[in-house]
């Protein structure tokens, strides 16, 4: 009897054994339902990272920020006298157990924590963490900004975040600090950054990729506006693909409005490459390339670029074309360049008969625009639609650098109820009605290409990069050749300026230049020093002494 149940036993096990697994195979075979993001950047990320088969998750953590000030003291809590008081009753009790001899008496209260710094474990400060930044703490789906410190960003990582990242709407900065990125995965995270639609601010200090293919975050449908690549051993090669991405002849970026090159490798075939994407582009305002091996050759490129340049055969090229689109051209020929031109140009070119045609008929297109605008303007016609037509000009500019629908609608409001307090005197006038004088002025970029241009021995001179403001070359290896360059650039600059032309930019507002291959006592030095002071925008005039100030008031009077 015995037997038979042990052989029952036996044959139950085995079945179930088996079903459990049949059933396994079944489990095994069927693939797990693809994960869609919620935005919750923590959740989403967690939960990809165990479906990976990961086995360390680094911890999602808010970025740690330097605490405040401490608040002050409360003046109600204890009064003047009452302090007074308490202090010589210590030192009464002080006095009288001097002579008895008393042991140490530990402190109730422990010492207060540090109030300039904050503290962690030994071990956990070193730990792989991802820091994030919310914009409301209580709203897991507000994180606006990711970093990442020291610990290698893999393909694995990678995955996780292109379905992480373009989940968060709110994400408009990531910063990558030394993760190892290889070829293939900044291509890949490229590719990510493409997908934010809000990221505007991307860091990858510390990377040093075989490749250099940075310029693929900067191509001519980024939204990125600023992007810093500190000490990532950018070589001639990577600032090649990134001077070109800036702009060329055909096609040019128009978000990118800071680049930080700093601690790199580049030198002066680097350096002209980047001076060469300033040609056509309007949008970038500031650049850093300090501490690098730049010399004079790169500093004359940038001071021809600053000031005037005269366009390859390419360009030219491009600018018949966009002129063909656009109508006559606008070129400004002075009397020697005339004559040169009579005798030294080839037949092949163009003659000026089709461009007095052009711009004859021009002339004529636009004097009957003159005459039909003022027969509107009498009949209370065209100021509504060219009200309408002014804020979508500039729209292109302020999408592009990241501004919303709203900044625009708050600029273009404060603009017009400025100046409709000065016409709101007067009768007959609704609160709705703009006038053309209560317009606002919205800068629009304009194509390089479209600029005046003049005639100089057979060449096309167009002025140079004005909308660049900020420009830091210091700590290379710039001489007095290079500096003189850059002297002439700045003070062409200036020229234009003051003569009120400010179609193109207002120039550079402050340079760097320190620690080159150049005494500080250099003349070119300290007069480009006393002409970029003023034009400094925070710059501060030193205040005059009493007698200074008595002396001028005597001169005055």
């Amino acid at each position: 009897m015995g037997k038979k149940l042990e052989r029952v036993m036996k044959g139950d096990r085995s079945a179930t054994s088996a079903t459990s697994h049949d059933t396994s195979d079944v489990d095994g075979n069927k693939s797990p339902e693809p994960y869609s993001c919620t935005g919750d950047f923590e959740a989403d990320y967690t939960e990809l990272c165990n479906r990976a088969g990961l086995m360390e998750i680094p911890k999602v953590v808010p970025r740690p920020h330097r605490p405040g000030p401490p608040p002050p003291p409360d003046p109600k809590s204890a009064t003047p006298m009452s302090q007074r008081e308490s202090c010589k009753s210590a030192r009464s009790t002080r006095m009288e157990k001097v002579e008895e001899p008393t042991s140490p008496v530990p402190s109730e209260q422990e010492e207060p924590p540090p109030t300039t710094y904050t503290t962690s474990d030994k071990f956990d400060y070193f730990k792989p963490k991802v820091q994030v930044e919310l914009e409301k703490p209580e709203d897991k789906k507000s994180m606006t900004e990711v970093y990442i410190r020291g610990w290698k960003v893999d393909q694995k990582y990678i995955d996780i975040f292109k379905q992480c990242f373009p989940a968060a709407d709110k994400l408009h900065t990531i910063d990558f600090w030394n993760v190892g990125l290889t070829d293939n995965t900044l291509a890949q995270f490229a590719a990510v950054a493409s997908q934010c639609l809000n990221l505007r601010t991307v860091k990858l200090d510390g990377n040093p990729v075989p490749g250099e293919g940075f310029h693929q975050l900067i191509g001519e449908d980024s939204m990125i506006v600023s992007m810093s690549l500190r000490s990532c051993k950018i070589t001639d090669k990577g600032a090649e693909l990134i001077g070109k991405a800036l702009s060329t002849a055909k096609t040019r970026n128009q978000s990118l409005c800071a680049l930080n090159l700093n601690s790199n490798m580049i030198t002066d075939a680097g350096a002209c490459y980047i001076a060469n994407g300033l040609r056509m582009n309007r949008t970038l305002l500031v650049l850093s390339i300090a501490n690098n091996a730049i010399g004079d050759e790169a500093a004359k490129k940038f001071g021809e670029v600053l000031s005037r340049f005269s366009l390859t055969h390419e360009e030219v090229v491009e600018r018949r074309k966009v002129l063909s689109e656009k109508g006559a051209p606008d070129v400004r020929r002075s009397p020697i360049s005339r004559r040169a031109e009579s005798r030294d140009r080839p037949g092949s070119q163009s003659s000026r008969s089709q461009l007095d045609k052009s711009m004859a008929k021009s002339g004529r297109a636009s004097s009957k625009a003159k005459k039909d605008k003022k027969e509107d303007d009498k009949k209370g016609k065209g100021k509504d639609d060219k009200w309408k037509k002014e804020p979508q000009r500039g729209a292109s500019k302020a999408n592009s650098l990241g501004f919303t629908s709203e900044l625009q609608t708050e600029t273009l409001g404060k603009a017009s109820k400025g100046k409709g307090r000065q016409s709101g005197g007067k009768k007959g006038q609704g609160a709705g009605s703009i006038t053309e004088a209560e317009t606002p002025d919205i800068l629009e970029i304009i194509n390089p290409l479209l600029e005046e241009a003049e005639r100089v021995d057979g060449e096309l001179l167009i002025p140079g990069n004005r909308a660049l403001i900020n420009l830091n070359i210091s700590r290379n290896r710039i001489g007095e050749a290079g500096l003189k360059s850059l002297l002439k650039g700045i003070q062409y600059q200036i020229t234009l300026t003051t003569l009120g032309s400010r179609s193109g930019g207002t120039g550079l507002m402050r340079l760097s230049v320190q620690k080159n291959s150049f005494p500080l006592n250099h003349e070119s030095y300290l007069k480009m020093q006393e002409l970029m002071m003023t034009r400094d925008p925070l710059y501060k005039p030193p205040s005059k002494t009493p007698d200074e100030e008595s002396t001028s008031q005597a001169t005055g009077s």
